[in-house]
């Protein structure tokens, strides 16, 4: 049958080839070890045997015709209300048990929660607790992402697979998961620093204002809704361009800050010595986003800036009454459930 595609001449020409070889030695069968070793380093620098699965959560590329758009945002606006709904739900419920706790301890003469807690050594406050918390997410993802870069160039087509799925937002992917999970994803030191200084700076003195429980739920659905507004803008961009890092949730609390306190006086870190209103430097960060937006500047992800900024308008401007009215019925329908549970 060779002969028949071959011809011939080929044909005796390729058996004189494997004859000759296989009396020198050079075709024989390879040892199981040294199998083994070829199948790990195929496993572990092949990325391209895996692109199949890297396009199938990637979603459009911009080769054919784009998917539609609304079918995009089913999966992803579903999962954003349902973390903010959950969120809030939680933090309602978690904030009324440790009520009742606190309530039955002082009646039995318990000791009030200590202010003040010891983490290797060092005396945090409550609200620095909750923010070194969230920090400390966003350090084991960037630890992920460091270790897991492997080959000659540190590009994403070299990382793991699941930080690629899980905690990298692709617009045209349609999956919700990676809206929260790009939220605490960082690869750059420099991206990871200049975020979790602005977090340690706004955070604790919301977390007083708002209440621990209340902090993580705004800090959870600003996340989520900025990742979703970002991804808005860019489908209507048509732009495939992947995003991740918490600046959307902090540009929230910065944002939230300046609208609660509006005669506190912001700095920029290259500057200490130059202080600016935080409406005024509010403002100018939403005109430098709206820039980037027109001019398509693709260093930062304007659409979720400018989405994390309305987050932080409507939840000033009542969306914290709301979201309080709801937390009232979940606690009427959460002490129900539990009283039906102990009786």
């Amino acid at each position: 049958t060779r002969s028949r595609f071959l011809g011939p001449s080929s044909f005796v020409t390729s058996r004189k080839l494997v004859t000759s070889q296989s009396s020198r030695g050079l075709l024989r069968p390879p040892s199981p070890l040294l199998g083994m070793r070829h199948e790990r380093a195929r496993r572990s620098n092949s990325w391209q045997a895996r692109k199949y699965h890297f396009r199938q959560y990637q979603g459009w590329e911009g080769n054919g015709p784009a998917p539609n758009r609304f079918t995009l945002l089913i999966r992803p606006l579903l999962f954003a209300s349902g973390v903010v709904l959950t969120s809030f739900a939680v933090a309602a419920i978690v904030k009324d048990e440790r009520a009742r706790a606190s309530k039955q301890a002082k009646m039995l003469g318990g000791r009030r929660p200590p202010q003040k807690i010891d983490i290797f050594g060092w005396q945090l406050s409550r609200q620095e607790a909750i923010v070194c918390g969230i920090l400390a997410c966003n350090l084991v993802i960037f630890g992920c992402w460091s270790t897991s870069f492997r080959g000659a160039f540190h590009s994403l087509e070299h990382a793991y697979p699941w930080l690629r799925r899980n905690f990298l937002h692709y617009p045209f992917s349609g999956r919700g998961f990676p809206l929260l999970g790009a939220a605490f994803s960082h690869i750059t030191i420099p991206h990871l620093f200049f975020n979790m200084f602005a977090l340690f700076s706004f955070g604790p003195k919301l977390v007083a204002a708002l209440g621990e429980e209340n902090f993580v739920a705004c800090y959870l659905s600003s996340a989520v809704l900025s990742s979703l507004g970002g991804m808005l803008f860019k489908l209507a961009a048509t732009s495939t361009t992947p995003s991740l890092g918490a600046s959307g949730a902090v540009l929230f609390l910065a944002s939230t800050t300046a609208l609660i306190w509006p005669h506190a006086q912001f700095g920029i870190i290259f500057l200490p010595f130059i202080s600016f209103p935080a409406p005024q430097l509010l403002l100018g960060i939403v005109a430098l986003d709206i820039t980037g937006l027109v001019l398509r500047w693709k260093v930062f992800d304007h659409g979720a800036h400018l989405a994390a900024v309305a987050t932080a308008v409507v939840f000033c401007s009542g969306g914290a009454s709301v979201m309080a009215r709801y937390q009232d019925q979940v606690v009427k329908q959460w002490r129900q459930v539990r009283s039906n549970f102990v009786n």
